[in-house]
């Protein structure tokens, strides 16, 4: 057989030297002297000693200082308190262009590499894997950047909720830059997110909308690659919400949103609990807790007896607007209406039961001086329904039957029909 034939004697350095200046032909842009082909070839080569020894050399000899003196560069070029954000934006992008695009060609180079010695070693990362790790490292790591990028990016979304266009392709780029860069988006842009919602705590309605910026921004048809991440900080959101007395906080504003009966912001309110793990639940509480409050003070209050059972009327009618369109029907916000009524209209007992005796009273004598028939018996449903929170029906029959008495007898009773609906009614 014939005698294999022996590599020259400087086969390693020249193979080194051609290796090493194609990597930073890449890295610095310029053109490469040596055929991808052939690079691919000298890669692949199982003669070769440069095989086992690249990705040491790659990551420790070449690409890093590299990669720091770009990031320098940039730092010093570029980065100034007084350099707009979107250009700051632009400029952060195409250095994250420029680096995965170098990295990929690197790749392609040692493609052979990376998919065989470098899967047989696990202490050895993958040549993309480490170009993220460098890029971490070494750019986004520097806390300039961390924090005019991030504010970068919210700005872009306040900017964009406000009707103003924008530049979806770069912010499209830049969340697909953090989704890679997996440490950085998971803490730092959450964070910085969870702290503009901090500071914007005195405002419920505020709160709502920016949760609604971040759900309808990254769930749209634009952003659907980054669902992944849209979906991480929604919840992450949610966590915050439940952890940093945010509820306390916000409950204060959902009295104000019940009081002035916002419908759209308690709906919004609804959705945002309803993406947190038991987030209606206590949404629920505080619903129990502001129907017993407010209907306390209607009730307990004797300054207000003269027109307790129609704000008693009124109120009804409200919560159960609230419920149909802002909590969607959940019978568990009904029941919960129901349970908190039937509390506070008995703490004072026997009064609520004899006014609304009066208040029908009142009714059935005008009659449909006041009313048509049809509006004197919703009128009369709505009544019934107040009348089975109490718990001194005794006292209402007492107080009915005496009134009913004087009505006929007095000749006082303006609908025979009505006064006969009644006694139907409470019979059942």
């Amino acid at each position: 057989f014939q005698d294999k034939p022996k590599l020259p004697e400087n086969y390693t350095d020249e193979t080194w030297q051609k290796l090493k200046e194609a990597v930073e032909a890449i890295q610095n842009s310029t053109s490469i002297k040596y055929n991808l082909e052939e690079l691919y070839q000298v890669s692949t080569s199982s003669e070769s000693p440069v095989v086992q020894l690249f990705v040491l050399f790659l990551a420790k000899n070449n690409i890093t200082p590299l990669l720091k003196q770009q990031c320098y560069n940039f730092l010093n070029n570029f980065f100034m308190d007084s350099l707009d954000s979107v250009l700051f934006l632009k400029k952060i992008d195409k250095c994250w262009q420029d680096h995965c695009r170098q990295m990929i060609m690197i790749r392609s180079i040692f493609l052979f590499l990376d998919r065989t010695y470098v899967l047989q070693n696990s202490m050895l990362p993958s040549i993309w894997d480490m170009g993220l790790e460098l890029f971490r490292t070494h750019v986004i790591s520097d806390q300039k950047v961390q924090n005019k990028t991030i504010d970068g990016i919210l700005l872009l979304i306040e900017r964009e909720r406000s009707g103003e266009a924008i530049d979806r392709s770069l912010l499209r780029s830049l969340l697909s830059m953090l989704s890679d860069l997996q440490d950085f988006s998971a803490k730092k842009l959450k964070l910085k997110i969870l702290l503009k919602a901090a500071c914007l705590q005195t405002s419920l309605k505020c709160i709502l909308q920016l949760e609604l910026r971040l759900g309808d921004l990254f769930c749209r048809r634009t952003f659907s690659t980054h669902q992944c991440l849209a979906v991480m900080m929604c919840y992450s959101f949610s966590l915050y919400c439940s952890g940093f007395n945010f509820y306390s906080n916000s409950f204060a504003g959902l009295n104000h949103l019940l009081d002035e009966n916002r419908i759209q912001d308690l709906s919004l309110l609804y959705q945002l609990f309803s993406r947190v793990r038991g987030g209606v639940q206590v949404l629920l509480q505080h619903w129990i807790e502001y129907i017993k409050a407010f209907g306390s003070t209607i009730v307990i209050n004797p300054e207000k007896d003269k027109t307790m059972v129609q704000e008693l009327l009124d109120f009804k009618d409200k919560v159960d607007h609230i419920i149909d369109v802002c909590f969607l029907k959940n019978e568990k916000f009904v029941n919960a209406m129901k349970e908190a009524f039937e509390t506070f209209i008995n703490k004072r007992p026997n009064k609520p039961a004899e006014l609304i005796a009066k208040y029908v009273d009142s009714k059935l004598r005008a009659g449909n001086k006041e009313a048509t028939d049809e509006e004197l018996e919703k009128m009369l449903d709505k009544i019934m329904i107040i009348f089975r929170f109490i718990y001194g029906k005794d006292v209402f029959e007492a107080f009915y039957k005496k009134d009913l008495a004087k009505r006929l007898l007095v000749g006082k009773s303006a609908s025979v029909d009505a006064e006969k609906s009644m006694l139907s009614k409470l019979k059942h």
